[in-house]
């Protein structure tokens, strides 16, 4: 995780990203990537949240 310089969360709904963000908090606090929230439909109707990040190769 200390690799992950920016993240994106996609969501149905942006008003759930509150409940999403202690456990992302958990991983992502120390690391401080760069970070966008996306509201949008998802591929599966059972998904409730997509997350991308973007990670250095060292």
């Amino acid at each position: 995780m200390s690799d992950v310089v920016r993240v994106t969360y996609i969501l149905k709904d942006a008003k759930e990203f509150e409940k999403c963000w202690p456990i992302l908090k958990k991983h992502f606090e120390t690391v401080k990537p760069a970070a966008t929230l996306i509201s949008a439909g998802l591929a599966d109707g059972k998904m409730k949240i997509e997350i991308q990040v973007t990670a250095l190769k060292n």
